[in-house]
């Protein structure tokens, strides 16, 4: 059954990555305009620890009780995003992240280090924007879906929803700042807060 699973979750992988192309190729080609890309760096600190005490009470009792994740805790990830304007308002994005991390995901220091492996997300979705055109500021709604791996072993399907902040910096680049939470899509998912920054390039 396990061996089933992973099967699936890879298939979905697949279907994922193909489905990002196939957005983007749309994008490219809609209204016949040509719409901006940009590739981007990301830093992504991944909070399974607050994830896993919300699950069992409520944000409020979490804060209440002050276990809150801290920094120090959360599992980094780094990655690169790949993002093409859709309209004035919507862009449509694929992120691949990489990252070391320790089972069990919510508990990263109470296992020795050998339990250390590759954690992989790979996800595609949609930002929608507060504004259109072209604000120095810029405050936009993300969802989407994706995959994570660990260790190429096991693989669990997930939506990420949040807010960000597009920052105009200079020459067409941006920095964003979001702030998701990665959903539970299949029953091995391990829910998480993630907290990222990035810096995207113009690319045309």
């Amino acid at each position: 059954m396990r061996h089933l699973t992973n099967n699936h979750m890879k298939k979905l992988l697949f279907s994922l990555i193909a489905l990002g192309f196939i957005f983007n190729a749309h994008a490219q080609t809609s209204n016949g305009d040509k719409k901006k890309t940009s590739l981007a760096i990301r830093f992504n600190a991944l909070d399974f620890g607050s994830a896993e005490n919300v699950q069992n009470g409520s944000i409020g009792s979490t804060l209440n009780a002050r276990n809150w994740g801290q920094y120090a805790s959360t599992t980094k990830s780094f990655g690169v995003n790949y993002t093409r304007q859709y309209t004035d308002q919507v862009d449509i994005f694929t992120n691949l992240d990489l990252g070391i991390a320790r089972l069990p995901l919510y508990a990263p220091n109470a296992m020795r280090r050998s339990n250390e492996d590759l954690l992989t997300s790979i996800e595609s979705g949609v930002n929608i924007k507060m504004f259109k055109g072209d604000f120095r500021v810029n405050p936009y709604v993300t969802a989407g879906l994706g995959v994570r791996s660990f260790a190429f072993r096991t693989y669990s399907a997930y939506a990420p929803v949040g807010l960000g902040l597009q920052i105009k910096t200079c020459k067409g680049s941006n920095l964003n700042i979001t702030t998701t939470y990665s959903t539970k899509m299949s029953k091995s998912f391990v829910p998480s807060y993630n907290y990222g920054v990035s810096y995207s390039f113009l690319l045309n």
